[in-house]
């Protein structure tokens, strides 16, 4: 399949990741890179508020209950513009202007993103081979076939007693992709992909650096180019995990940084009413897409809240005043513990170790090169010039912005290093103790600062007298001076370790003989599926092969539609009995208990790593009298059950 030919999906996720927010921003007085920047947050709110509130009203999931819920938040945008808040300073601008920088800045990453997976993926009907995915993929089409996409539904289909909640923020609006485009999960995923990666992150990333640095052209142009240079983000969560829903979540995480960052920083900002709403709105999203998103903003705005209590504690006119001060960061900082005692994932799957010796952690923060990638040369001179700069120069805004990339490094360091597991489970636990997920937050701390660091050489540069002349030409053509920027930045920082990023996600995508989980004969038999089984089919296998990707491939159900799941005494029988029992009461009563009558096998061979469980039942099944084949590509096939037909 062309690319071409998944346009429609791109236009689709495009139109659901925006337009709702920029309905309601727009309506909230929001104008300029705010009202672009404000508008995936508010929509990914919309659409999980919606997706939560639909099984309750005894809606069936759709586009009908985003767009009543939209034009619900558009009535109420209205009445709180007319009546709760006036227009402030630069949230109206009656005069549209067009800046050459911020379309520079966000048209710079969208094609080198672009580029980068267009190219890796290969195909817009590959999808991830990886752990996770057998999870993501398939969820897509169990909220299809349920209509039902709340985070209180979504866990019931690995587990029919129900997980109390299962961040289903990502698969509600691949699942509107997919209604609406008729495109398949798998392209309706990697236009989500696409979108997210080369929409939404940029013009987050360049939204809250403007915001902490001002709108020079160079911080806005570092700050778009910076955006597609850090392999650590948007790129590792794409081949490790795959990491979909955080993924998402992260890439919202900006603009409430920056919406953080303007509420709590002394002197005029607007209607510091307005940018609480703002920032209010922009959680659901965030939560719901992961709470390790959330939990990333949390840390990151450490540093805010503490500049905040710091000015208000120093400018309190009495001591009065700075009690009241001191008791609130007392609350702040209770407030943080019990989060982190709370927002965690059970202890259980708290088990990734350490990857690196601390000097070897603190040398990857130094070099760029955190989670191992190769060194990025030109993003560690950014970056310590950075931090040099906030250091000598000072001011709020960058000691805000040091701060901030102080948390993230701190984080990964200890994630990554740290002997000491008490420290890891209280600081780090909250994203699994897991390295990986560590490093792209990493990215979201430094980047603003990197892109400081960026301003400070250029501003150097053009003050040295051999480049007066230069200075001179581009004071007349500004756009040029951006667009040799640009494609300067483009060249220092788009070396081996993006390279790295793009051969990861390439291995987890293609499509080959033996790996990584799927091969092509597998793929096309589960393609034609549709055309094979009936539409009611229950399908068994080894999901360690592969096997349980059919049900988002083909909309057929299969009996484990992810790896680790709760298994009925039924479905252990099933995976256990059938090829040398088939005809056993046992066996008989757990096909018609779980509608099975359909088998894939696999070969083997694609185990993408070593499978823990019993799966005898479903082995040599072409020696088994209780199934006959009914198609087979290459090793891969598909075979019915014969026995206990009168049972069934």
């Amino acid at each position: 399949m062309s690319w071409f030919a998944a346009l429609p999906a791109v236009v689709v996720t495009l139109i659901l990741l925006f337009v709702p927010g920029l309905v309601v921003a727009f309506l909230l007085r929001q104008r300029g890179l705010r009202l672009f920047a404000l508008a995936p947050a508010l929509s990914v709110s919309l659409i999980v508020v919606a997706s939560l509130a639909a099984p309750f009203v005894g809606i069936r999931w759709s586009i009908l209950p985003v767009a009543a819920l939209t034009a619900i938040a558009a009535a109420a945008a209205v009445a709180w513009s007319r009546f709760v808040v006036r227009p402030v300073g630069a949230e109206v601008r009656r005069r549209v202007r067009v800046d050459w920088a911020v379309v520079g800045a966000l048209l710079i990453p969208a094609l080198v993103v672009g580029f980068v997976l267009v190219r890796s993926i290969g195909d817009p009907e590959y999808f991830s081979q990886r752990y996770d995915n057998f999870f993501h993929f398939n969820a897509i089409q169990y909220v299809l076939d349920t209509g039902n996409a709340s985070p209180l539904w979504l866990g019931t289909m690995t587990s029919p007693a129900g997980l109390p909640f299962y961040p289903s923020g990502w698969h509600a609006v691949v699942s509107l992709v997919v209604s609406l485009s008729g495109a398949s999960v798998a392209v309706a995923a990697n236009a989500a992909v696409i979108v997210v990666a080369c929409a939404v992150w940029p013009i987050g990333a360049v939204f809250v650096t403007r915001t902490l640095l001002g709108r020079s052209r160079v911080v806005t142009i570092a700050a778009g180019v910076l955006s597609a240079a850090f392999p650590a983000f948007p790129f590792l969560p794409l081949h490790y995990g795959v990491l979909y829903p955080l993924f998402l979540g992260l890439a919202l995480v900006p603009v409430a940084l920056a919406l953080a960052y303007l509420l709590l920083r002394p002197g005029k900002v607007g209607s510091r009413l307005n940018l609480a709403l703002l920032l209010i709105l922009s959680i659901p999203g965030i939560s719901v897409a992961h709470p390790g998103a959330l939990m990333a903003l949390v840390a990151l705005t450490v540093p805010f809240v503490f500049a905040f209590l710091t000015h208000r504690f120093l400018h309190a006119p009495d001591r009065r005043g700075r009690v009241a001060v001191a008791l609130i960061g007392a609350a702040y900082a209770a407030a943080g513990v019990i989060l982190l005692a709370v927002v965690r994932p059970p202890a259980s799957q708290i088990y990734w170790p350490v990857i690196e010796t601390l000097p070897g952690a603190i040398g990857e923060v130094v070099a760029a090169s955190v989670y191992q990638y190769p060194a990025a040369h030109a993003l560690a001179v950014f970056l310590v010039v950075g931090a040099y700069s906030a250091i000598r120069r000072g001011g709020y805004a960058r000691w805000s912005l040091l701060g901030m990339a102080a948390v993230g490094s701190i984080l990964y360091v200890v994630v990554a290093s740290s002997p000491y597991e008490i420290l890891r489970f209280w600081l780090t636990a909250t994203w699994y103790n897991n390295t990986p997920r560590l490093a792209s937050i990493w990215v979201l701390a430094v980047l603003p600062l990197a892109a400081s660091g960026v301003s400070t050489i250029v501003t150097w540069l053009l003050r040295r007298q051999t480049l007066t002349w230069f200075r001179r030409a581009t004071a007349r053509a500004p756009q040029v001076a951006v667009i040799l920027l640009g494609v300067l930045l483009v060249v220092l920082t788009q070396g081996s370790a993006i390279r790295q990023a793009a051969a990861d996600i390439e291995f987890t995508y293609k499509l080959r003989p033996g790996g990584p989980i799927v091969s092509p004969d597998e793929l096309q038999l589960m393609d034609d599926l549709d055309e094979l089984t009936p539409k009611d089919a229950v399908i068994a296998g080894d999901p360690w092969t592969g096997a349980s990707f059919a049900y988002g491939i083909s909309g057929r159900r299969v009996l484990m539609p992810h790896l680790l799941m709760d298994l009925s005494d039924d479905a252990k029988i099933i995976n256990t009995k059938l090829a040398t029992a088939g005809d056993s009461k046992a066996v008989c009563d757990a096909l018609a208990a779980t509608g099975v009558d359909y088998v894939l096998d696999f070969s083997a061979d694609g185990d993408f790593q070593e499978n823990p469980d019993d799966y005898s039942g479903l082995e040599h099944l072409d020696r088994s009298p209780y199934v006959k084949l009914v198609e087979a590509r290459g090793d891969a096939k598909l075979y019915q059950v014969i026995s206990c037909e009168g049972s069934r």
